[in-house]
């Protein structure tokens, strides 16, 4: 029996399977991917795990609060995003979101940072892992992970077009090993403020987007922490500082919601009821139930908020676009044009915006926190209320101390400033020296803020300074004032100092040396030339010993003064700024704050950077105040003060001899304040001492 072995007769062969997957590769291939935002994709595709309290589909407007940080990833111009937000609403949902969109519609090389290695392992094993099994694209674009295979590691997944990379902040290798164009940053408050000596983590990583520098993106995320130490607090500072507005079911009136609009009754005893706790419109003034807010947050408007200068005037953002791409740009009131760049898109989130935790709750927990005390208070404003926990009372904000400026410019001299010291500080390349006029009523001027260029080795730069040492400055009289005392910090470059010093001898040039003394801000002259047997010369060359702690704390107490209304009276102490300064100078003059610390049981108080904030404008109006004690401005009297001005040509006219004599204010919180009380205690007692 024969066997045909006719084509016709035979059945066509059957495609294979590694024939069928080449041909769905290759429409797949064809098909070009979906044109889709971060919440579209989210909500077309995203599969939330079991282990979410919100398992199944992703629906956005469960948070709507969410929805403008997702749409800021494909906004047109955004390079960075900073997500400034409370813990448990929305930061790991973001970053998960727009990592997923990117793998399946734009794929690209990409870097997560997180705080520590093992932190980059927890986070690839309990959210991205769960994330790609649980969501079918991306489980499709990864493929079925196998141990031996090299592109699917714990901490290295790749994909057709990209991988992910998942590094510690603490490695300056990983962070540099390859070109990517999407980089995530989570939890930037713990990363370190160097990669093993090479510089600032997130710096070194964005380094990596050169490649990619006309369509790279930079995610930021964190809660923050102490204010002035946060990375995320000055990356928000940074950026167009874009907070959540929604609008009040009574006035209709937009607004963010915000903390200082949380009201609560107390008990008898001074404690907090949680349960009477409710939310009130800034503008109406009327409650709002927990229905209300609830359906107040199903509508939320993203505006820039940022201040900004325009048409020559500084404003704040009263007037807004229409909504494009989820966020309202801020438009100048006179012109009209967009008055803010949306290069970098900042976005800050308090748990008043949280769905699940009503405002009795939030209430609840800053009750709790304040019975506990501090640590658990910086908790509860970095947690709950993703603000920063100030540290240092007191520091005044810088941004409230330039708000205040005076209208004399720098290098003159304002009417009531009657005399002039100068402090300089000393640095490898140049000379900083603030000129500060003092007056009556312990008030005091800056007068110039001046830096002299170049090397402190080399003989140059003390020529110049030589030289400012013979100018002269205009008094609002018409005078001309030279500076009654110089000092120097001999602190950093000893001999440089001692050397310039002794050439000027017979000029009140001094060599001063701070210290971290509350005793007084002169603390005393101190001898330093001594003979072969180690006695110390009476005119040798001497130092001025300054307590800059006391300084910088009664400085800063002055600072937070306000400007009295219009005719009144300055209060005691107040710091008079010209009106040409510059922020980075009060940035400077507001450099550090007094910052408590307990060690081994010890309480211990001492004055740090503010940010990394640069402080030779502190310092020298530090030198300037301990020489202005030097010289008793604390103790000056009436005739002494009749003396300057009379120098100065100054006519004042004397008191009638029936007019009541005023004591003279003291500045709060200064060393006079507090004896001032003391004195008035002791009074007390002695006039309530029972008689005999």
């Amino acid at each position: 029996m024969s066997t045909s072995t006719s084509p016709n007769s035979a059945s066509p062969p059957r495609p294979s399977a590694d024939t069928t997957r080449l041909q769905r590769a290759w429409r797949r291939g064809l098909t070009p991917p979906p044109n889709l935002n971060v919440v579209e994709w989210a909500e077309r595709y995203r599969r939330l795990s079991k282990e979410s309290s919100n398992g199944g589909r992703f629906i956005v407007s469960r948070v709507e609060v969410a929805r403008g940080p997702m749409l800021a990833a494909t906004e047109p111009g955004v390079r960075t995003i900073t997500l400034l937000a409370c813990t448990q609403l929305l930061k790991t949902t973001v970053i998960e979101n727009i990592l997923g969109r990117f793998v399946h519609v734009d794929p690209c090389p990409m870097l997560a940072v997180l705080p520590k290695d093992d932190a980059a392992e927890t986070f690839s094993k309990d959210r991205l892992a769960p994330m790609i099994r649980d969501t079918p694209v991306l489980r499709e674009v990864f493929g079925e992970a196998k141990a031996r295979d090299a592109g699917a590691t714990l901490t290295h997944k790749q994909f057709p077009g990209g991988h992910i990379t998942l590094v510690g902040a603490n490695s300056p290798t990983n962070l540099a090993m390859r070109p990517i164009r999407l980089l995530v940053c989570d939890e930037i408050d713990k990363y370190p403020l160097s990669a093993g000596g090479e510089g600032p983590p997130i710096d070194l990583a964005e380094e990596r987007q050169a490649e990619f520098k006309a369509t790279s993106l930079s995610v930021r995320a964190c809660s923050p922490t102490v204010a002035g130490r946060s990375a995320i607090e000055a990356s928000y500072e940074e950026s167009d500082q874009r907070k959540a507005f929604v609008a009040c079911p009574h006035c209709g009136g937009w607004h963010p919601l915000e903390w200082e609009q949380v009201r609560f009754d107390k008990d008898e005893d001074g404690r907090i009821r949680p349960e009477t706790a409710r939310y009130e419109c800034v503008e109406c003034e009327r409650p709002w139930t927990e229905a209300q807010r609830l359906i107040a947050l199903r509508r939320v408007e993203w505006r820039q908020t940022r201040a900004f200068t325009c048409c020559g005037e500084r404003q704040v953002p009263e007037i807004w676009e229409e909504e494009r791409h989820g966020v309202r740009r801020a438009l100048c009131r006179h012109c009209g044009a967009r008055a803010l760049p949306n290069e970098h898109a900042g976005f800050q989130v308090s748990k008043l915006y949280a769905p699940k935790q009503t405002v009795r709750e939030t209430v609840a927990k800053f009750a709790r926190a304040l019975r506990r005390g501090p640590e658990a208070l910086r908790t509860f404003f970095n947690t709950q209320l993703a603000r920063t926990w100030k540290e240092g009372a007191d520091a005044p904000e810088w941004q409230d101390v330039y708000a205040r400026r005076d209208e004399y410019l720098s290098g003159t001299v304002a009417r009531a400033a009657l005399i002039l010291f100068a402090g300089v500080d000393v640095q490898k390349d140049r000379l900083e020296v603030g000129i500060w006029a003092f007056g009556r009523n312990r008030e005091r001027w800056l007068v110039e803020h001046r830096v002299l260029p170049g090397a402190t080795n080399r003989p140059e730069v003390w020529a110049d300074l030589e030289a400012m040492v013979e100018e002269t400055w205009p008094h609002a009289s018409g005078a001309e004032m030279t500076v009654r005392d110089w000092g120097i910090d001999s602190s950093g470059f000893t001999a440089e100092v001692y050397a310039f010093v002794r050439r000027q001898a017979g000029r009140p040039v001094h060599a001063v040396d701070g210290q971290d003394s509350y005793a007084g801000a002169f603390l005393g002259v101190g001898a330093k030339d001594s003979t072969a047997a180690g006695r110390k010369l009476r005119r040798g060359l001497k130092t001025v010993r300054i307590g800059a702690s006391f300084a910088k704390q009664e400085l800063m107490g002055c600072l937070a003064l306000h400007r009295p209304p219009e005719g009144k009276p300055f209060p005691a102490g107040f710091v008079h700024l010209p009106r040409d300064v510059s922020e980075d100078q009060v940035k400077q003059l507001t450099a550090e704050e007094l910052v408590t610390h307990v060690t081994r049981g010890r309480t211990r108080r001492e004055w740090v950077p503010i940010g990394g904030r640069r402080n030779e404008v502190l310092d020298c109006a530090n030198y300037a105040r301990g020489l202005a004690a030097m010289r008793g401005w604390d103790r000056w009297r009436e005739p002494h003060w009749r003396e300057l001005e009379a120098a100065l040509g100054i006519e004042r006219p004397r008191p009638a001899a029936d007019e009541p004599v005023v004591a003279p204010e003291v500045a709060a919180r200064t060393l006079a304040a507090r004896n001032q009380q003391r004195r008035a205690v002791r009074r007390s007692r002695v006039n309530n001492r029972p008689m005999r």
